[in-house]
């Protein structure tokens, strides 16, 4: 029946478009992050210019009889390491700039060129500290930095900032991140709801994979029946054929998009930090401003740590299976529910799509299909555990699949004459 259902698949034509889909996408994200990165360089560049002139001028007029060589130590450090920041940004060096960044925020208040210690010193949930650590974390390894380097947000950022309307623009600039390497991308398409859109397009060419069964003027099923073929041996293949060509579908697209960003850009380093949350003692900030340890400490009993990309991929790829698996079966349950192919259809490609529109939180279902949260334990800090989320969640999500396969077994009531069910 495996081979059946495979040669019917092909014939309809389904998997090289579906792949075809996936895989445009992918380059598309690529290629746009590499397009918004260089705007993003340049306008940090530029505002960073802004800044230095506004800068020089200001000392200029506060110290207008002192030649330049006497201003003060602290004025003539901070507007060294910001010519030297941007000329490297210029440059597009992203180790001479980590290793920039990480000297100005050695200092008691610190700063990127393209920002100003004001709005740094506005982020309360822990952003300062985390960006720290990371620098620290790319120093010790030697790596370079993604372009422009920028201030690690959390997902508290937005309701804990007391940064002004005026220096909105300021704080995008600080903030906004491109991954322009191929790792990188798939990093970004887990904190972006790219697992979503994933399953939606795949979803799109085999949401109908046993509802097609009673779809045009014939029932198949009637005919597998006469060939003494049981229901559960349908829904068993099909369960098998669709996780198994959505396993195929993903692997294939994300093979042929890294080749594509090997030639392109590169992989990138797969030692590249990732922000998670884990049990941890207490840290001291070496900041002068009197809430910076509260705010390093935001966290608490949790604290930020850094893990490599590498580790953060392979709980990503357990995630995946686990969620193509849970889709898989729901696509076997809804099929068997509505048994109308087009309706089937847009349901299975509507329903992960609600998971990017619907507000993100513990009470809503979708927050823990979206992979990130589970696999940097941010999850655990919003249910208030102290240990890693991670394993819970593939459990809960293999335990809803198995129970969604199951309930697809169960015979459905039906009116007269005789049906497969």
């Amino acid at each position: 029946m495996l081979r059946l259902e495979l040669t019917k698949l092909w014939r309809q034509n389904k998997l090289l478009p579906g792949l075809l889909v996936l895989l445009m996408l992918m380059i598309g994200s690529l290629e746009t992050s590499l397009y918004f990165q260089n705007r993003g360089i340049n306008t940090a560049v530029q505002t960073g210019e802004t800044t230095l002139t506004i800068w020089q001028a200001s000392t200029k007029s506060h110290f207008p009889k002192i030649d330049p060589k006497d201003w003060p130590s602290d004025v003539k450090t901070y507007l060294r390491l910001t010519a030297k920041q941007l000329a490297d940004l210029k440059q597009r060096n992203g180790y001479r700039v980590a290793a920039d960044a990480l000297t100005s925020f050695s200092r008691p208040t610190p700063f990127l060129a393209y920002s100003g210690d004001t709005i740094i010193q506005g982020l309360h949930a822990g952003e300062v500290e985390a960006t720290r650590q990371e620098l620290l974390y790319l120093h010790r390894n030697r790596l370079a930095s993604m372009l422009p380097t920028t201030i690690r947000v959390n997902p508290q950022t937005g309701r804990t900032s007391t940064i002004s309307v005026d220096e909105n623009a300021a704080l995008q600039i600080l903030t906004t991140r491109y991954y322009e390497r191929g790792w990188w991308q798939i990093w970004f398409w887990a904190t972006a709801g790219g697992l979503l859109i994933s399953l939606a397009i795949i979803n799109l060419f085999l949401g109908d994979i046993l509802a097609s069964e009673w779809a045009g003027p014939a029932d198949h099923t009637r005919w597998l029946q006469l060939q003494n073929e049981t229901r559960i041996k349908l829904i068993l293949a099909k369960l098998a054929i669709h996780f198994g060509l959505s396993c195929l579908l993903l692997c294939l697209a994300l093979g042929i998009f890294l080749l594509y960003a090997w030639l392109r850009t590169g992989l990138g380093d797969l030692r590249y930090p990732v922000q998670t949350w884990a049990l941890g003692k207490k840290v001291t900030s070496p900041y002068l401003w009197m809430t910076a340890t509260a705010e390093a400490n935001y966290f608490h009993p949790l604290h930020i740590v850094f893990i490599p990309l590498a580790r953060y991929l392979g709980k990503l790829g357990i995630f995946w299976l686990s969620l193509l698996f849970l889709n898989s079966a729901v696509t076997l349950l809804v099929n068997r529910v509505l048994h109308i192919r087009l309706l089937a259809l847009l349901t299975m490609v509507i329903m992960p799509l609600l998971g990017l529109v619907l507000p993100a939180g513990i009470h809503n279902p979708f927050t823990y299909l979206k992979g990130d949260w589970a696999i940097t334990n941010y999850l655990g800090y919003l249910l208030n555990q102290r240990a890693p989320v991670f394993p819970w969640v593939v459990g809960t999500i293999i335990a809803a699949g198995l129970i969604c396969f199951v309930l697809t077994l169960v015979p459905l009531p039906h009116r007269g004459g005789v049906h497969f069910d």
